[in-house]
């Protein structure tokens, strides 16, 4: 049990649990590393809640909230 412990870190920006092998980086989930610093993202497929790849839960950051945010709001001004 404890080895399965060793294989999964928690997202320093959104909090979620992840598989540490499916992230470019050691502090960040897949989603997050992407959203912020453009590392390849997992194609995602949930089931029960979480990425099948990455395990995942679909947390977001109040950051990285705003980010899309802006995003959006800039796509739909013509920015």
């Amino acid at each position: 049990m404890a080895m399965a412990k060793h294989k999964y870190a928690v997202c320093e920006e959104c909090g979620s649990e992840f598989l540490k092998s499916s992230s470019k980086m050691k502090a960040l989930c897949p989603e997050c590393s992407h959203r912020i610093y453009g590392y390849p993202n997992c194609s995602h497929v949930f089931e029960n809640g979480r990425c099948i790849y990455c395990h995942w839960d679909g947390s977001r950051s109040g950051y990285i909230g705003s980010t899309e945010k802006a995003k959006s709001h800039n796509k739909n001004a013509g920015i």
